[in-house]
């Protein structure tokens, strides 16, 4: 099967994947870009007809049933979209397989993923469990997991740094995300204290600011680097740097959720072929407890940077 460009959604018949699949459809609008709908589906050996005697499964003709049935699903749960949204170019697709190398192999000319945090079928299990960790960890291009987020207007894109060239990639994608949603970027960054000072009693507060103050002068450079390279090429949005004292995660979240994130951006880990496994402490905690919806970047990632032609609708 040839991989889709543009947005690529996985669906699976599930209230969870129905938001998947109008979040994938606000992104394509942004991007200006299409959008292909993929339901993986496991095809059973054979079916019992007539009086129960068992016909050997035609696979052509199980793929029409499961497309019209995936084509109802979608048109359904698009029925609602803004005229502005129905004009984004959408297509069905189905295929025989497990959701993750399905979603992946489909996605490998794509520029971003869309999957629901959970759901009935295959994909939601996937997304939650050591299935979903694969997808994640293998996607070929940004996976974009949906969460419920509460209503509001959008606060800046957030967007975690470790100074590796994964959050580099990170961080270059949510400048991009963040020109197209209009908004600004914080980057943030969290230090838990070394092992040997974790005990029953919490650390003074001075102890936590000198980790705070020692470590702020080289995120501030490393998001400098970054900013500055991607600034000849492309403009650039406003920028805040947040350094914290405390877990990684923990700092990416409680920071989203308090100035309403519209999405936290995190880098996939690793590197090699045993680290393409791996999808990173971080980029797992926070697509289990982010209070938006969460972009898992992987190191090679292109923004996919916006420029004055992208966009359906845009005033």
């Amino acid at each position: 099967m040839t991989a889709a460009s543009g947005v690529v959604v996985g669906v699976d018949g599930s209230t969870t994947a129905a938001g998947a699949l109008v979040a994938a459809v606000e992104e394509a609008a942004r991007r200006g870009v299409g959008v292909t709908a993929m339901l993986a589906y496991a095809a059973p050996g054979s079916w019992a007809e007539g009086d129960g005697d068992a016909d050997v499964l035609e696979p052509d003709r199980m793929a029409a049933a499961v497309l019209e049935q995936a084509q109802r699903y979608v048109a359904e749960a698009t029925l609602h979209l803004s005229e502005a949204l129905r004009g984004v170019p959408l297509e069905v697709r189905v295929r025989a397989g497990s959701p993750a190398p399905v979603l992946a192999d489909a996605a490998r000319g794509a520029e971003l993923l869309v999957v629901g945090h959970r759901g009935r079928g295959m994909v939601g299990r996937a997304v939650l469990g050591s299935t979903g960790v694969r997808l994640l960890a293998l996607a070929p291009c940004p996976v974009l997991v949906v969460r419920p987020r509460a209503a509001g207007p959008d606060g800046p894109v957030v967007v975690g740094i470790d100074r590796s060239e994964n959050s580099a990639a990170a961080l270059r994608y949510a400048l991009a995300d963040a020109l197209r949603r209009r908004v600004d970027v914080v980057a943030v960054t969290g230090a838990a204290p070394p092992p040997s000072t974790v005990g029953f009693r919490p650390l003074p507060a001075t102890t936590l600011t000198a980790v705070r103050e020692s470590l702020r002068p080289r995120v501030e450079q490393f998001v400098g680097g970054v900013v500055g390279e991607y600034g000849r090429r492309h403009p650039v949005p406003s920028i805040e740097v947040v350094v914290r004292a405390e877990d990684p995660t923990l700092a990416v979240v409680d920071v989203a959720e308090q100035i309403a994130a519209p999405v936290v951006v995190v880098g996939r880990t690793g590197h090699g072929a045993f680290a393409r496994w791996l999808l990173g402490s971080v980029a797992h905690g926070a697509v289990l407890r982010a209070p938006c919806p969460v972009v898992v970047v992987p190191g090679d990632a292109t923004p996919g940077h916006p420029d004055e032609t992208e966009g359906y609708g845009d005033d």
